[in-house]
């Protein structure tokens, strides 16, 4: 919600904004990444979208070991800023503990007492729309009992939705239980995939619900 105040002047209810935390990533999530060389890290985007939208998530995301992001760790903070203009920015810093938050508190008690006068950092309020749907590469987790035809379905609903699947990972199955792999989608809408995964969790192969999130 402040990402897209600050960056577009436009005002989101956050209940409107798509939030998924880490409770759904597992050990294979991990495991996963690291086969692709990367990691996964709990990222807030905001984007325009178009000319007159703008679309923004709260969601884990598989990060490469070549993106700036992918070395933040801990009480870290980091706000990625990409422009036309700019390119890329990363500004890197110390985001929770007693030291930082007790340093803002400080700040703004002694600006109250001064009376600063210090404009907002919003931009001014615009018409750009907000949508609860954006695009990019997903990873794709499905776990299942073992059966013929499962890469053939998974196949054809992704054509009849117009996903294009990149590659498909599998790692060694250690208990039964853990029966899981993953598909790494093309470019596509969050819409798409949610159609996907909506037809596969009704199959009977398919255990409990599919993780999925943007690469």
């Amino acid at each position: 919600k402040i990402l897209v105040r600050l960056a577009y002047g436009v005002e989101v209810a956050e209940d409107d904004i798509s939030c998924k935390g880490i409770t759904e990533l597992s050990k294979l999530d991990f495991e996963y990444a690291k086969m692709m060389g990367g990691s996964i890290k709990l990222i807030g985007f905001a984007k325009r979208v178009g000319s007159d939208k703008v679309a923004a998530f709260v969601s884990p995301c598989y990060v490469s070991s070549d993106d700036s992001l992918y070395a933040v760790n801990g009480a870290t903070n980091a706000v990625e800023i990409t422009s036309s203009n700019l390119v890329s920015t990363t500004l890197i810093g110390e985001g929770a503990g007693r030291y930082p938050t007790a340093n803002s508190c400080v700040n703004d008690i002694v600006a109250l007492a001064k009376g600063d006068k210090t404009p907002l950092p919003f931009n001014p309020p615009s018409d750009l729309k907000f949508v609860n749907n954006y695009e990019s590469d997903f990873y794709i987790r499905l776990k299942y009992r073992d059966t013929l035809g499962i890469t053939r379905q998974c196949g054809e609903i992704c054509e009849k939705y117009g996903v294009s699947i990149h590659s498909i990972l599998q790692n060694p199955i250690t208990k039964r239980d853990d029966a899981a792999f993953v598909l790494i989608t093309e470019k596509v809408a969050l819409s798409k995939v949610k159609q996907v995964c909506a037809e596969i969790e009704a199959l009977d192969w398919c255990k409990g619900p599919i993780f999925y999130m943007p690469v």
